[in-house]
Parts: structure tokens; sequence; C-alpha cells
């Protein structure tokens, strides 16, 4: 794995866990997969320390383990993909705020916050928050009911458990039970409200969240979103339905879809009656999606014609090669972009066709060449010409680009510069430490004058306590910190484009 990444891992589980935890998590990305005892022997930790630490990072899905060869000494492993998706846990909470409402964001929010939890006490927790907004007019039974949902549309799952008593058990869960929703009593969560003996009926049923679920939606997000801009809002409502109408006959990660009849669509949008230009143009803009270079959709054979399939693998092919074509841009220049693209056109190109095609100067062509070549964006490939007799052999020198390769190259830049983002808002954060911890103090302080019902006046003396530049300070370090926060959701989008290109390779 990317060192990279590694720095980007140690950060994220200090950040959440602290130092111990920290250790023990990356001694697990650098040798892999081992059994405790050599994690106390390398960390020096007390087996206390090791043990508690484990049984935290498995909570929250960080580590995983399996028996050793006796099958009485465990094996942990650390998940980096799970630890680097920490970042990504706000896209997660505004996704379901957007989709579902503000209660079931608190019961996505409150799963997060524990990794794991039963039914009835994640409704119960979630209502106990409410109950602290006077508006608050929601019943038990709704709240039952936006976990159904969220469970229905498969953001939450049943979390695997053991069946056989083993030293080192073996968790697993059948497919049908993963979204199978238990017996949810209203009445022993109203007990347990108001302080009588209660008894759960799902008490050794437990919830977690779906990743791969919010990734379907991020990854239709961003299809829709290419062809909005693109084209236009028609052409997106166009794309965002054919996705729909591909998940009833298609698994959500396969490369092809099943065909999907283009009648049924035009159907739907007749039925919804929402965008009647789309309605009035619909051929032209099936057309024109058609004909689009990221070769989303294609006709499924010609007797069909009515019935198009979703090529998902050819379009992050395509989205990766713009992501990549961007980069070389940014970094270099456009006569270097010029010639990514020509290379990219032939597959195989010799030198001497770059300068002639590329319509650029001979000596700067091959040092922008070489540039590539140095930087990893582009291949070399040589290849030699049987001689004749006692001739000399000829060799020819051809360039080419191995996109997986450059896609990864991009990937460990994504993980320096989130880690250099991460280090800076640190380093913000502790040099105005004293500043921020003094206006937190006075926050506190006339929150609770407030609560007593505290006079204009003395809040005003309460807020005075922070002097003039004091808040220009603070103003400072909350714009820096709005922009890296900015920097670092945006860089973790083109993190996750890239992945999906991965994922589909």
């Amino acid at each position: 794995m990317s060192a990279q990444l590694g720095k980007v891992l140690s950060l994220i589980l200090c950040e959440r866990f602290g130092p111990i935890i920290e250790k023990v998590g990356m001694y697990l990305f650098q040798y892999g997969t081992s059994p405790i005892l050599y994690i106390v022997k390398s960390t020096k930790f007390p087996l206390s320390k090791v043990k508690e630490s484990l049984c935290v990072l498995i909570k929250y899905r960080l580590v995983t383990f399996s028996p050793n060869r006796n099958e009485n000494i465990a094996n942990y492993t650390i998940n980096a993909e799970n630890v680097l998706l920490m970042l990504r846990y706000p896209k997660y909470i505004n996704l379901i705020k957007k989709k579902f409402g503000d209660e079931s964001e608190m019961i996505i929010e409150e799963i997060l916050q524990r990794s794991y939890w039963t039914a009835s006490e994640i409704i119960l927790k979630v209502d106990q928050r409410l109950s602290k907004s006077v508006e608050n007019t929601v019943t038990l039974g709704q709240l039952k009911d936006k976990f159904v949902s969220l469970v229905t549309a498969k953001y939450l799952v049943r979390m695997p458990y053991s069946e056989e008593d083993k030293p080192v058990p073996n968790l697993v869960i059948k497919d049908k039970e993963l979204h199978l929703i238990p017996e949810i009593d209203i009445k022993q969560i109203v007990n347990a409200k108001t302080g009588q003996p209660y008894n759960y009926t799902d008490k050794n049923i437990y919830w977690t969240v779906n990743f791969d679920r919010f990734h379907q939606d991020m990854r239709d997000k961003i299809i829709v979103t290419a062809f909005t801009r693109k084209f236009d809002e028609n052409a997106g409502e166009l794309v965002k339905l054919l996705l729909q109408r591909m998940y009833i006959r298609t698994q959500p990660w396969a490369d092809i879809s099943n065909p999907v009849p283009i009648l049924e669509i035009k159907d739907l949008l007749k039925k919804q009656n929402t965008f009647p230009q789309l309605n009035a143009f619909f051929d032209q803009y099936v057309n024109v999606i058609e004909q689009d270079s990221s070769k989303l959709i294609r006709k499924s054979g010609e007797a069909s014609g009515g019935s198009f399939q979703i090529f998902l693998k050819e379009a992050f092919t395509q989205f990766a090669w713009e992501v990549t074509e961007q980069c070389v841009l940014e970094k270099f220049d456009s006569k270097a972009a010029r010639i990514f693209r020509l290379v990219k056109l032939k597959k195989y190109i010799e030198p001497d066709q770059i300068q002639k095609l590329a319509m650029i100067p001979a000596k700067e062509a091959k040092r922008l060449s070489y540039q590539l070549l140095e930087e990893n964006f582009l291949e070399i490939q040589e290849l030699r010409k049987a001689s004749v007799g006692n001739g000399p052999s000829k060799s020819f020198m051809l360039f080419y680009i191995k996109l997986e390769q450059v896609v990864r190259m991009i990937l460990d830049l994504c993980y320096k510069t989130l880690f250099n983002i991460m280090t800076r808002r640190n380093y913000e954060r502790e040099i105005n430490k004293r500043i921020i911890d003094k206006k937190q103090r006075v926050d506190t302080i006339a929150m609770g004058m407030r609560a007593q019902g505290a006079s204009e006046n003395q809040l005003a003396d309460i807020e005075e306590m922070i002097t003039p530049p004091e808040r220009q300070i603070l103003e400072s370090v909350e714009k820096t910190m709005k922009k890296l926060n900015l920097v670092e959701l945006e860089i973790d989008d083109t993190i996750f484009l890239l992945q999906m290109y991965l994922t589909y390779e």
C-alpha cells in the first residue's frame, strides 16, 4: 500500500481515537495480518492496552480478524479503506438528510458514532434528542417507520454474528437476513423512556451502515452531474431515470446493465410530467447521449432497437481519462496536455510522429515528452527489428499510456494533498488554541446566561470578554478552516471517482 495513504490513515486514527490506537492500527498497516503477541512486542504497549485498542478498531469495522492455523489464535488485519471512509461520514449524513429528512439523518448519525446498535436503542436515542426541541411532533411510531425505510432502501444492514462457540468466532450472516426487519415493540421503548422495566424484542440484532449503498448514490450522482453540466438538466434527468430502471434488472455493481426498454423511460416521464422539454425532444436527447464520448449507453442489438444497455465501466474509464488530462494540464501546460491526448488517441506513437502531429517545435516536443515520461504519465516500449545478415539491428521507441498506473499515481498525489491539508488544519488549530478555547468558554457562559433569562446588556458584557484583535484572529482562522474543509471535500470527490475506475477495472 501507498506510504502517503499510511500518513493519512495515521492522522485519522490519531485524531479520532488517540495515539495508542493509532500505533496499533499503523503496525497492522505496515506489517499486514498479525497475531496479538506480535503487535504487543512491536508497539511495546501492555497487553491490556493492545486488546482494548483492537476491540475499538474491530467495533468500528476498521480491523477484521480470522482464526490462525490452530484456530485458537486470531490474526488481525486493518481495513484501510474503512479508515479512509471516516472522512466521508459528513457526506453520508448529508445525503440521507436530503433524501429522507432530519429524523433519518439523526438515525444514521447515531449509528456512525457507535458503529452498530439495535433498532430499539436507536429509536429511543433519536426520540430523546428530538424531545429537546420545542417544535418536535415526531412520535416513536414515526421514528420506527423512518428506520424501516432506511433498512428497506438498504442503507442499513444487519451485523454478522457467530453461529458456533469457538475461541475465534467466524462471523457470518445469510443474504436473506441482511435486510430482514425484526419485531420492534414500541411499548417496550416507551417503558425504557419513562424509566419502567423493559425487555427489547430485538436486543441481540445489531444494525450498521451499508457503505456500498451510499457509494451507489454517489456514483450515480457523478454520472448525472457530468451529463447535466455537459448538456442540460433534461439530459441529466434522462440519465438518472435510466440508472434507476437499471437497478430493477441488474446487480448494482455490474459493468454492463441488462437491456432497459426506452419506452419504459418515456412512459415514466409522461406520468411525472415535470420535464416538458425532455418529453417533447425525448428521441433527440437519447441520440445525443448515445453518441456522447463517454459511451454510457448503447443499443442492445440491432433487432431490439428500443432497448439500451448502460456501460458503467466504459463511462468511468472516460471520466478517469478526463481527470488525468486535467492533471497534466494543471501540472505542466497546454502543450503537454496536447501531447498526452495525442498519445491517448494513437495508443502507440513514435517520438518523431509526436513532433509532427502535435504541431509543437521538435525540441520542445521532445522535452515535454520525456518530462511526461519522467513523471510517469507516459510509458515507453522498445521494439527491436531483426537484423539482416551482419547488418546492425534497428530499434524503435514507442510512447504509450498505462491508464491504471497513471490513476494510481494520481491517487497517491491526492493522498499526499489530503495529508498536507489535514496537517495544516491541525497546525492552525494548535497555534490558535488559546483564543479558540477562550471563545468556546465565552460561548458556553453566554448560553448558560441566556438559559437563565439574562438581559441583552449582560450578554453584551460577556461577549466583550473577547477583544477586537482576538475577533479578527478568530475570523481569519474560521475562513482558513472553511477553505481547508472545502478542499478536503473536493479531493475526496476526486479520490472517489478514481476509486470507481479501479473498482470497475
